[in-house]
């Protein structure tokens, strides 16, 4: 499992306790979200370091800026599928920002993180308590917010390293009330790129922090 901007691996502590309930090995890896030199390249070796002990094909799943790095992935290691959790698609031949300012998904409050001056951006406690953690009680919100960190925005800014689609099945998993990337982009997203929309599931842009259990059904799932 790979995070999003901003976070880290603790963000999937509550998916990971369910997937494992439920008979699964799951892992999940911090990014170098701190390192300005690293683009999606850099976080892909990581994530497939993370994952030298396991010689089997393994589902890489990837929430939100993650999912501009997964689809790297399989050239490293073996991989079954890909999974995107409100997830950024790369485009190759574009970067991310290119993307993006053609089909802004954050409306304004989200717009105003990415056009922070500087190299890294993160977003204001309370900006981040309504745009990443709406669905979250208060106790939650709290945990989550003391966690976030800054992020390097070479990843977004870079054009994407990916030369073209892995042979590989992919699943997109977006959230109804996700405030950064709208289900209405989401579907258009799906629907361009794979010609397939997304399976819907409730909560915010971190479904898994408020609702693990339904996200961790929809991952067994794909993986059965």
């Amino acid at each position: 499992m790979v995070h999003g901007g901003q976070h880290g691996a603790w963000c999937f502590e509550p998916l990971v306790t369910e997937l494992r309930a439920r008979g699964h090995i799951a892992i999940a890896v911090d990014l170098p979200a701190g390192d300005p030199d690293a683009g999606a390249a850099e976080y892909a070796t990581v994530i497939a370091d993370s994952l030298a002990h396991a010689a089997e094909p393994v589902i890489v799943v990837g929430h939100s800026m993650g999912g501009l790095t997964i689809p790297l992935v399989p050239a490293l290691r073996p991989v079954r599928s890909l999974v995107f959790i409100c997830g950024a698609i790369p485009e190759p031949g574009r970067s991310h920002m290119q993307v993006k300012a053609e089909e802004p998904g954050e409306g304004v409050a989200g717009q105003s993180v990415w056009e922070q001056p500087g190299d890294w951006h993160l977003t204001p406690r309370e900006l981040a308590r309504e745009l990443f953690y709406n669905d979250c009680p208060p106790a939650l919100q709290e945990w989550a917010l003391d966690r976030m960190r800054p992020q390097y925005r070479k990843p977004l800014r870079e054009v994407t390293p990916l030369q073209q689609w892995p042979s590989l099945p992919v699943t997109l998993i977006n959230a109804t009330d996700d405030r950064c990337i709208s289900l209405e982009s989401a579907r258009a997203t799906g629907q361009r790129i794979f010609g397939v929309d997304p399976i819907e599931v409730p909560g915010g842009h971190l479904p898994f922090l408020a609702n693990p259990g339904v996200v961790a059904d929809q991952l067994d799932e794909i993986a059965r």
